[in-house]
């Protein structure tokens, strides 16, 4: 555990701000979410650094993939699902996902911490001499300029991709396809000079090495292990919490549970999170 975290003995808790009642009951829970199975992955790293953690996840299929909403659709979805934490009594939420973490300026909910993942990730960016960086990931990410904008502040040449497709090929499985191998490469070609590629998408995390023999002389970033450490050493140590997980979704239960199976071997009852606002899905 890192030496400079606090250790905070069980406490209670209700926060009032305008009709929503905090309760403290996970106020010692950190909320994951992100698009389907993606933030899985930063679950499963921040799992093996802090096994006194207590988390709930959310895996959120109930709208479209994220990297494809606009700007204002995925700021709304995003507060939706921070309300719906808020509405379990947790108080601190990360959002597990690059495009989902372009929406934190624009989600501000009383009574929710909630951090991301591209800062971190710029701070990895930071310890590297590239001559030339190449950034995939999905549609929000890139055209949000969260990366391209602050790696050419650190005089990096930036060469940025968009995949539409490739995150939800892997989603559904199809992780070893012919198809799959031909979008890496499409997407990858305008990169053979990149010495470092930079992975803005979960999901991508799932075939690195596909991504390694099209690229082979290319350095790989994979910020899920730096971003867990980042967040772990953000949290306090309680000496109650159980380590316990909890997994939600917003969509079928059964086909959440079969993906993170076979995605990232993980064994879990998913239970479905009816979000009950205005044009959400039930």
């Amino acid at each position: 555990m890192p030496k400079n975290l606090r250790k905070f003995k069980g406490f209670c808790l209700i926060l009032r701000t305008s009709s929503v009642i905090y309760r403290s009951a996970n106020l010692m829970a950190l909320g994951i979410f992100d698009w389907g199975t993606g933030g899985l992955g930063l679950q499963k790293a921040l799992r093996e650094i802090r096994p006194d953690l207590d988390m709930v996840y959310v895996g959120d299929v109930g709208t479209e993939a994220y990297s494809l909403l606009s700007r204002e659709a995925l700021a709304e979805r995003v507060e939706q699902i921070l309300q719906a934490f808020a509405q379990m009594g947790i108080s601190r939420v990360l959002l597990a996902g690059h495009s989902a973490s372009t929406a934190i300026a624009d989600v501000p909910v009383p009574g929710v911490e909630i951090s991301g993942v591209i800062e971190p990730t710029l701070q990895t960016m930071r310890t590297k001499q590239f001559k030339e960086v190449g950034v995939i990931g999905g549609r929000r990410a890139i055209l949000s300029g969260a990366y391209g904008r602050s790696l050419r502040k650190q005089r990096f040449m930036v060469v940025q991709r968009v995949s539409l497709d490739l995150a939800d090929v892997i989603e559904s499985g199809n992780s070893q396809t012919e198809e799959l191998e031909d979008l890496v490469r499409a997407l990858l070609e305008p990169l053979a000079k990149s010495d470092g590629l930079l992975l803005a998408n979960t999901h991508y995390s799932l075939i690195s090495p596909i991504i390694q023999s099209v690229l082979p002389k290319a350095e790989i970033i994979d910020p899920t292990r730096d971003t867990a450490i980042s967040v772990a050493s953000q949290l306090p140590i309680f000496q109650n919490a159980s380590g316990k997980s909890s997994f939600y979704t917003t969509g079928e239960a059964s086909d959440m549970k079969r993906k993170a199976r076979a995605l990232y071997g993980l064994s879990a009852d998913f239970h479905h999170l009816a979000l009950n606002a205005p044009g959400m899905a039930a």
